[in-house]
């Protein structure tokens, strides 16, 4: 039997401390003696935690501290508010954190596909951690980096719908890290896959030792046993599919005539004879027909005239199925030829003439073995693998070309991805009507992606939030930049809302103190939770107070044209404000009190 070291240590550290308590206990007592034994206390419940899977040292940025004594809230920055119709899309300037806080108030079991790019901590100042680049002198490199993973995957989680989906970019630096992390937080009977990308179309002739041609992409499902959707089939693969009898159907491919699972299915475990032959055809070695033996039968029967027949075969049923002869069913009947070899092979050999042959058929001219018709039309699309080459899915110099293009022949952000990649995701992890999050949106190729997706197909009303800070302008210059620059040259129908993560200050103060301040970011929250826009829209409108109502339900003309109000949890409409919203068939939203409800005790 195996011995669990780090068990047995732990067990003998905890028995050390408890003779040390008793040492103490029995000692005077004083305020250090209480204390100390608090410590042991503490050192007892740490060493007595089982460790499983990943370990790693826990840090702290300077976003928790700041979290610890802030609320943050969202401003909209309204000089960047880009109406173009359609539907209403997110960008949020801030640190990703304090983003996932807000979006797990308006968002919470509502994503339905998350991807993100994250740095891949290459030991080359591509990671920073508190405003400092981490580089592979760092002993703590590692342990950073998972921290700083670990708090926003949580977050990230709760975010997920229950169909939803994670995508995460990574490298051979942290990959596997990140798999445990990931098996941690999201349970490794979600883990979907582990997808190669082939990032890159050529290699250089000097590169050292084994070259990196692929990128993982792993991806988690909040539940256990999530299907992608299939992809569109390529030509080569429909190319395999002919039409050799002229079959009305159209296009087909021979497969195997048997199916799984014979031991179960003893009654579709039987022979059929062959009608050029006369050879008694039964299904391989645990395998069975695939359909009733009525339905058998009569198709068959397209070949010639057959009947049912007991051959008393038990033995060879039994040999199939895998079971004793005394457990076999005896009441399985063979399809077998009703009139002679002779005259069956005549009829059989005119039938293979006439083409347009049943959908099972007999190979080699009809003295072959029994196969079956796979119809192109009912295959459906193409499975997903975890492999995705760049011919199908792009590489990194053409999304550096593509993004070069946008911002007239400059490269403002060094390792975009490809928007075919993304398209890839889109198509097999998301719904027409899904919300995609992006909180390393980087260049803002999900966002394009998103954009591109809806406007090729008729069907689909995808909506992104992305977010990402505004280290060396990146957001303002380049992020929203290139959206801005999409939209446009593409006339794509879609606005976008450019909101900024702030802070209020909520240390050491009551409530009522700084709840007129909140109020002022509630507007926001309304429009990121339902994805609507109320800057210049008369069908909607807001009311956080009384006296915005009375000025609201006061004005005739506001009125007439409001179709949806959003209203504060704790205002209640007098008689005469009631009948005036009823009066012109406005639709009521009452704002939730979740937003900072927490705040409150």
């Amino acid at each position: 039997m195996s011995t669990n070291v780090s068990k047995q240590k732990r067990d003998e550290l905890i028995g050390k401390i408890s003779s040390i308590r008793a040492y103490i206990a029995a000692a005077p007592q004083d305020e250090n003696t209480g204390s100390l034994l608090t410590y042991l206390s503490d050192l007892e419940k740490e060493l007595g935690s089982r460790k499983f899977g990943l370990v790693f040292e826990e840090h702290r940025e300077a976003i928790d501290e700041t979290l610890e004594t802030h609320t943050p809230v969202l401003t909209e920055n309204a000089d960047l508010f880009i109406d173009r119709g359609g539907e209403v899309n997110f960008l949020l300037e801030g640190d990703n954190l304090a983003a996932l806080e807000l979006l797990k108030k308006t968002h919470s079991g509502r994503i339905d596909l998350i991807y993100i790019d994250p740095p891949y901590n290459t030991g080359h100042k591509d990671f920073v951690y508190d405003d400092s680049f981490v580089d592979a002198q760092d002993t703590f490199r590692h342990s950073k980096w998972l921290s700083f993973m670990s708090k926003r995957l949580v977050l990230a989680k709760d975010l997920l719908s229950e169909c939803g989906v994670i995508f995460i970019s990574a490298d051979d630096n942290e990959c596997a890290a990140l798999k445990l992390l990931c098996d941690s937080i999201f349970d490794e009977s979600c883990f979907v896959a582990d997808i190669s990308w082939q990032r890159t179309y050529s290699m250089r002739n000097d590169v050292k030792g084994i070259a990196a041609e692929v990128e993982h992409i792993l991806a988690y499902s909040q539940k256990p046993d999530w299907q992608p959707k299939k992809l569109e089939r390529t030509e080569k693969m429909d190319a395999k599919y002919k039409n050799t009898d002229n079959d009305p159907h159209g296009a087909w491919r021979n497969i195997i005539a048997s199916a799984p699972s014979a031991s179960t299915h003893q009654g579709m475990v039987y022979a059929i004879q062959h009608p050029f032959t006369g050879e008694l055809i039964y299904p391989p070695s645990g395998r069975c027909w695939p359909l009733q033996q009525s339905q058998m039968l009569s198709i068959m029967s397209d070949w010639c005239e057959y009947e049912l027949r007991d051959l008393e075969d038990y033995h060879i049923r039994a040999t199939i199925c895998n079971v004793d002869d005394r457990d076999i069913r005896k009441d399985v009947l063979a399809i077998v030829l009703k009139k002679t070899i002779e005259e069956s092979a005549r009829s059989a050999k005119e039938r293979y003439a006439k083409g347009q042959w049943p959908e099972f058929f007999f190979t080699k001219g009809g003295y072959g073995t029994l196969s079956r018709k796979a119809y192109l039309n009912k295959v459906g699309g193409r499975p997903v693998t975890n492999f995705w080459s760049y011919e199908e899915t792009g590489h990194t110099d053409e999304a550096a070309r593509m993004l070069k293009s946008i911002f007239d022949g400059q490269a403002p952000f060094d390792t975009p991805k490809p928007v075919r990649l993304m398209d890839r995701i889109l198509t097999i992890a998301s719904e027409p009507d899904s919300i995609i999050l992006d909180f390393f949106a980087g260049s803002g190729t999900t966002g394009h992606a998103v954009l591109a997706h809806n406007a090729a197909h008729a069907d689909s009303h995808r909506k992104f939030i992305l977010c990402t800070n505004n280290e060396n302008g990146i957001c303002r210059s380049v992020t929203y930049e290139r959206l801005k620059r999409v939209m446009e040259s593409n006339d794509y129908k879609a606005s976008l809302k450019y909101q900024v993560v702030d802070f209020v200050p909520i240390d050491e103060r009551l409530y009522y103190e700084y709840a007129d301040e909140l109020l002022h970011h509630v507007r926001e929250l309304v429009e990121l939770e339902n994805g609507v826009n109320f800057t210049g829209n008369a069908e909607i409108a807001i009311v956080l107070t009384d006296e915005e109502l009375r000025e609201f339900t006061a004005d005739r003309v506001a009125l007439a044209k409001c179709q949806t109000l959003y209203l504060g949890h704790d205002i209640l409409p007098d008689g005469e404000q009631e009948s005036a919203l009823r009066a012109n068939e406005i639709q009521i939203h009452i704002i939730p009190d979740y937003y900072y409800r927490e705040l409150e005790g």
